[in-house]
């Protein structure tokens, strides 16, 4: 009987409490979706049905700017790997056999905040894809910018006093992840270069 109630409370405490599970698949180079933004104390569960040898990671040592580190580092074809986001902020993450395309990333919101309220909201930049330069969009005058590529490494950072232009002319075409620290407001978020 003990463990049919404890059964039943683990059941009915993502009802009790609205918490809610979202669920992001591997396919061939990808996962779906690879964009997910969720509420603070929800829960992602990464299913690879034989959908070719993936690993997932979410590591601070790859993506410094993730509040915190998750992975299932352990490569495979039939897995099933599930986080609980009880910290807001973006997490990035990648199959490190596909690092060059199979990226992903986790918004975690404080909805207590309210949506305009949003750390996040009040940062931007553009275009994406960019060629030459991006401009970011922010009220501080004083900022930092780290661009990272997608095994981790740092390839770019600089700090933006009364400007709100970066060339990013001198990186090579690909993806990336850019990371703008505005007043202790941190956005991370995928930028391609042509």
């Amino acid at each position: 009987m003990k463990k049919i109630t404890q059964l039943f409370m683990i059941c009915l405490a993502p009802v009790a409490f609205g918490q809610a599970n979202h669920i992001v698949n591997a396919q061939a180079q990808s996962w779906s979706p690879n964009d997910l933004t969720i509420d603070l104390g929800d829960s992602v569960t990464w299913i690879n049905n034989n959908n070719g040898s993936h690993n997932l990671n979410g590591t601070t040592a790859t993506f410094a700017a993730n509040p915190e580190s998750f992975s299932m580092l352990t490569t495979g074809t039939n897995w099933t790997f599930g986080k609980r986001f009880n910290i807001a902020g973006v997490y990035m993450y990648r199959c490190n056999v596909h690092s060059a395309m199979m990226t992903g990333k986790v918004t975690v919101i404080d909805p207590s905040l309210g949506v305009g309220e949003n750390a996040a909201s009040t940062i931007s930049f553009g275009p994406n894809p960019a060629t030459e330069t991006i401009t970011i969009q922010t009220k501080a005058t004083d900022f930092n910018v780290v661009i990272y590529d997608m095994s981790g490494k740092q390839v770019l950072s600089e700090n933006l006093k009364n400007k709100n232009e970066l060339n990013i002319a001198s990186l090579k075409q690909g993806t990336y992840v850019i990371e703008i620290n505005a007043e202790g407001t941190i956005l991370q978020e995928k930028l391609v270069k042509n």
